[in-house]
């Protein structure tokens, strides 16, 4: 118990004994760290299935302040004394990896210091670089939104950086979620403001900044609701064109109205008053428009019946030259994203020519798509993904070379005549290639294309560069996997600490240091601290899925891509991996199909689609547990065994039912289900189900669906089940909750990964609070690798790992007491990573706050 006596003693002679003892504190930052898969189905499948598991049950739009206020009061409790006491998170390391990236649609390099890069992950905030892309560290993890898609710098101050937020080219959330306005930077990327102009639902999709090169006050902005301008450096905005779909969304499709509105701007730096280009339209046919006096007025320029998203590129020596990459739409029921043309203008965007040669080219017509399956190559596999990525560039020196990427990458040298490929797809040989999936391109500010031809791509895998972008492509047709004609223009990834990696689900293994995890576009990825966290290896192509690492011999594990019934087994740690699905007859699963692995026995391992499959052989061969289908539009979602007792077995469904049986294994096994009829929420998504490590009638639950209570339990094996996420001020918020653990030692502590972070409730929860030191990003899952070992595995932020501690048990001997004093005076006023060793508040400097939670906590015993 506590001693007061002691305390008010102890606090007595604080202010001599800090005096005696700390010398003043350094408050310098922290110094930066020193120094592929092809793309699977079209990717709206990856954003219906982010959409389904978080859309509200009544179709609303969640509040555009709603996030803002969430976050704000995550961060005010992260340090407030009163919570932090008992058993807490704390010394979280990132696992990476710090060689894979993630989805980055922004680059901007300083053109005074090139090697200053600054990159946006989709949902990984943003990041820099001061070595030329050498290594990266991340600028603010704790930012409002870590969802960038855009950055741009002032051209006249490049401390000064704008960073919009919000993924829009999918008219639903997005894969990578609603983003929150723009925030900038005036000292480098070191702190960031949100700009409270922009926390409305205009600014909910920032798709791109430009800056005037005539004064740098002023800013235009592409959103989903139009193109809005900013006189005054972001402190008001005003809206100079509209989309009317999103001003009116009842509205008949208008001159410039669609699902996205502004995809993309260009602005000349050789008018005044500012000319500025802004590409309108997706999943309907819009068009681009011209302003000459600066957004004052707007003309239609270009449009097409066909026409889809556009990406746009100014030619850097003429600006009058203006091509345009034009995707299709949706409008006349073919398959949306394949080229339309590539269009040219020579004259400021009067007119416009079209450039490919559709008809003889043999690229021309899938420039957008994935070469190898197009329709060309393949048959009628892919058309392309133009809504999705679409970036065109025009080399810095010649207007007639034109680089365009899509799922590929080609360039073209006679202004869009005729294309050659620029990345080598077999990934043989010595020529290295970029991922696939392209979203930037952007050239070194020294280029002149003779002594400097670096040119930088963003895609699906982070960011990747080429010193030789003159170099020749290939012209070879299909099979498009042959290296380019030498020289050859040669890649290399530079990903190293780029830790933007988006998870889907993640696995550990309790013996050694073995981590796995399944990803977007980037597959299936594992590592070992044997080989270091920023060597993982790819096990597994296309988008990853749920794994599994066999506890017995960690040499075994499952993994999966998207779609069901797609589950693969290795038995040599990833050497050579094989399909795993014989006698699996249905096809009717999520994008992302759950899997488990029965914690007492490796050989069984459930999984289904509308019903539950089973296997006891290691995967060898699978067999029904039901006849027909639990529940009519539902598709299993969670699934959970009870670890005393392989029968007992709970899967949660995509409409918010839960089924159980405790004779799983048997022929017949009988399901009981739950759902509002005993207390749960119809409709809602199930993300995740949890059952107690030694009483499997409790159960926990979660909802990842907006607008309903997101934490549940049962103690009566489903027969009844209760909210359990707290009141206010001591509750779960309305966020998406993504997964439950229990800890193992002591189930009454559980953990939950929420849209925001990690939050943790010692009381089986009646209370929660935040857990401080892990980015406020998605925690797709959280695995106790071992007792007071857990590892958080995020949409954005890579893998991260934590130890569970006594908050003040400084020296680790289960006692909070005089040895603990000592350790945090000695480290007071030290800046250190939020959330490690003292700094018990996670405000990152060991301060007051931190002493007096360790005084609040005094004479306790953690054991």
């Amino acid at each position: 118990m506590r001693q007061p006596h002691v305390i008010a003693s102890l606090v007595s002679a604080l202010l001599a004994v800090i005096a005696a003892n700390v010398t003043a504190p350094d408050r310098s930052a922290l110094s930066p760290p020193d120094a592929e898969a092809e793309s699977g189905p079209t990717p709206d499948g990856r954003a219906e299935f982010f959409e389904m598991q978080r859309r509200r049950l009544d179709g609303r739009d969640v509040p555009p302040d709603h996030l803002l206020r969430v976050f704000e009061d995550i961060r005010t409790r992260e340090r407030a004394p009163d919570q932090r006491t008992g058993e807490i998170v704390t010394g979280w390391t990132e696992l990476g990896p710090g060689n894979v990236g993630g989805r980055t649609r922004t680059l901007v390099i300083d053109p005074i210091s090139s090697f200053v890069m600054y990159a946006g992950g989709v949902s990984g905030g943003v990041w820099k670089t001061t070595n030329g892309g050498a290594s990266w560290f991340s600028l603010d993890d704790m930012m409002l939104n870590m969802s960038v898609c855009t950055i741009a710098m002032d051209p006249t101050d490049h401390n000064t950086l704008y960073a919009g937020t919000g993924e829009g080219m999918w008219y639903g959330t997005g894969d990578a979620g609603r983003g929150n306005g723009i925030f900038k930077s005036t000292d480098a990327g070191a702190t960031w403001t949100h700009l409270s102009s922009t926390a409305n639902a205009h600014f909910n999709f920032v798709n791109k900044l430009v800056i005037s090169p005539n004064d740098s006050a002023r800013i235009y902005a592409g959103t989903r609701s139009g193109v809005f301008r900013s006189v005054d450096a972001g402190e008001s905005w005003q809206l100079v064109l509209a989309n009317w779909w999103q001003v009116d969304p009842g509205a008949s499709q208008s001159s410039n109205g669609c699902q996205v509105g502004c995809l993309d701007l260009a602005i000349r730096n050789d008018t005044i008053p500012d000319t500025i280009f802004a590409a309108f339209g997706s999943f309907l046919d819009d068009g681009l428009f011209r302003s000459t006096d600066g957004g004052a007025t707007w003309s239609l320029v270009l449009t097409d019946p066909e026409q889809g998203r556009m990406s746009l590129a100014l030619a850097p020596s003429d600006n009058s030259t203006l091509y345009v990459s034009m995707a299709n739409n949706a409008d006349l029921g073919e398959p949306m994203g394949k080229l339309v043309q590539v269009y040219r203008s020579i004259d400021g965007g009067a007119t416009f020519q079209p450039r490919a040669d559709l008809a003889n080219d043999p690229f021309a017509p899938w420039l957008l798509s994935n070469l190898n399956y197009s329709v060309g190559c393949y048959g009628s596999l892919n058309t392309g993904q133009g809504w999705y990525d679409n970036i065109i560039a025009v080399d810095p020196i010649d207007p007639n070379i034109v680089w365009i990427g899509g799922v590929d990458l080609l360039r073209s040298d006679d202004g869009g005549a005729t294309w050659g490929v620029a990345r080598d797809d077999s990934g043989g040989g010595s020529l290295a290639y970029p991922h696939v999936d392209q979203h930037g391109i952007v050239f070194h500010p020294g280029y002149d294309g003779i002594t400097n031809q670096i040119m930088f791509v963003t895609n699906d895998g982070g960011i990747y560069r080429t010193v030789n972008a003159r170099a020749t492509p290939s012209y070879v047709t299909c099979p498009v996997n042959a290296p380019a004609a030498p020289p050859g223009i040669a890649w290399q990834a530079l990903n190293l600490d780029y830790g933007v990696t988006q998870f889907y689900h993640g696995d550990t293994s309790p013996t050694i240091d073995r981590f796995i995890g399944g990803t977007q576009d980037n597959g299936t990825i594992g590592v070992s601290s044997a080989t270091g966290l920023n060597n993982w290896l790819r096990l597994l192509g296309s988008d990853g899925g749920y794994c599994a690492i066999d506890p017995t011999n960690p040499s075994v594990m499952y993994m999966e891509t998207q779609y069901f019934p797609n589950i693969y087994k290795t038995t040599s740690s990833g050497a050579s991996v094989t399909r795993a699905v014989a006698g699996i007859m249905d096809s009717d699963g999520l994008f992302i199909t759950p899997f488990a692995m029965d914690p007492s026995n490796p050989q069984i391992l459930w999984t289904g689609g509308s019903r539950p499959w089973y296997t006891t052989d290691g995967a060898a061969y699978w067999l029904p547990a039901r006849t027909t289908a639990f529940s009519s539009g539902g598709r299993i979602s969670a699934i959970a065994i009870a670890p005393t007792d392989s029968n007992i077995v709970c899967m949660g469904l995509s409409n918010g039912r839960v089924f159980r049986s405790t004779n799983a294994l048997a022929p017949l096994p009988i399901w009981t289900e739950s759902n509002s009829a005993q207390g749960l929420i119809d409709g809602a998504y199930v993300s995740s189900i949890a059952i107690h490590p030694t009483d499997p009638a409790i159960l926990y639950l979660t909802y990842s669906t907006y607008g309903v209570p997101h934490v549940y339990r049962t103690i009566d094996g489903g027969a009844s089940w209760a909210r359990i996420d707290g009141a206010a001020p001591n509750d779960i918020p309305d966020i998406p909750a993504h997964w439950i653990a229990p800890r193992p030692s002591n189930p009454n502590q559980l953990f939950l990964g929420t849209e925001l972070g990690v939050f943790t409730s010692n009381d089986a929860g009646t209370t929660w609070i935040p857990v401080p030191g892990i980015p406020h990003t998605i925690v797709e899952t959280l695995d106790f690798q071992r007792d007071d070992q857990l590892v958080a595995f995020t949409h954005g932020r890579g893998a991260w790992r934590a130890t569970l501690v006594c908050a003040g048990d400084l020296t680790g001997d289960q006692l909070i007491n005089l040895d603990d004093l000592q350790a945090l005076l000695f480290v007071f006023g030290s800046v250190v990573p939020p959330g490690t060793g003292p700094d018990l508040d996670g405000s990152g400097t060991v301060d007051l706050g931190d002493l007096q939670l360790l005084l609040f906590n005094f004479g306790q015993s953690c054991a």
